[in-house]
């Protein structure tokens, strides 16, 4: 089975395809089950507790495996407190829910992890979308965490990376991009000398250590 953990575009399931569908309150309605479901950094309401109150709503549907997407981006223009303030508020909940949380980061991994270990957190942490190098990645899978990698390694750029990165720690994903998953799959088979089926295998089992759902 080809896994997509992060996508906006997902498709039919099928035997060979499960992708978890991103929903951000505020800008998406609960259409694609299942989903993560989060605030984004981008969508940050000026009427907060009320978005955050929306957001606990909809993790009551068991259909909401994780939290997220949500984080801290510094490219974007969103006020730096509000969006600390809004990524910690859903940290708590993830704890309180015991639901992985799925983190946006843009030039900002110093400040999430500040934050994700202010807020003590127990749940497991996916970083999506991944494509900085490998130095940077060692630190993130010190404290436990996992790595989402996406259409970014298809430049060729990121081969250090690929090919230390812990199988037990990873994840793929198409992101807002309309590639097929499977050609992501394809390109880190190749830089990492395995077959698909070890690494499909393997992300099956990254899944079900992660989320609380059954794929069967």
């Amino acid at each position: 089975m080809y896994i997509d953990i992060h996508t906006h575009h997902p498709k039919t399931q099928s035997n060979s395809y499960f992708a978890l569908a991103n929903m951000m309150v505020s800008k998406d309605y609960l259409t694609y089950k299942p989903c993560s479901i989060g605030i984004h950094p981008w969508y940050i309401d000026d009427n907060f507790d009320k978005q955050l109150e929306a957001l606990v709503q909809l993790q009551a549907n068991e259909a909401v495996i994780a939290v997220g997407e949500c984080g801290l981006d510094k490219m974007h223009s969103t006020p730096w407190d509000r969006q600390v303030m809004a990524f910690e508020r859903q940290i708590a909940l993830a704890n309180e829910l015991n639901k992985p949380i799925i983190v946006h980061c843009v030039r900002a991994y110093a400040e999430v992890l500040t934050s994700l270990m202010r807020m003590k957190t127990k749940v497991p942490v996916i970083l999506h979308g991944y494509s900085k190098n490998w130095e940077l990645a060692k630190t993130l899978l010190h404290h436990g965490y996992y790595l989402s990698l996406g259409a970014n390694i298809l430049k060729g750029q990121h081969l250090d990376l690929l090919q230390n990165i812990p199988l037990d720690r990873l994840f793929l994903e198409t992101d807002d991009k309309t590639i097929a998953i499977s050609d992501i799959y394809a390109y880190f088979c190749h830089a990492r000398k395995l077959t698909k089926e070890q690494l499909q295998e393997q992300i099956v089992q990254n899944f079900n250590r992660v989320f609380n759902y059954s794929l069967v």
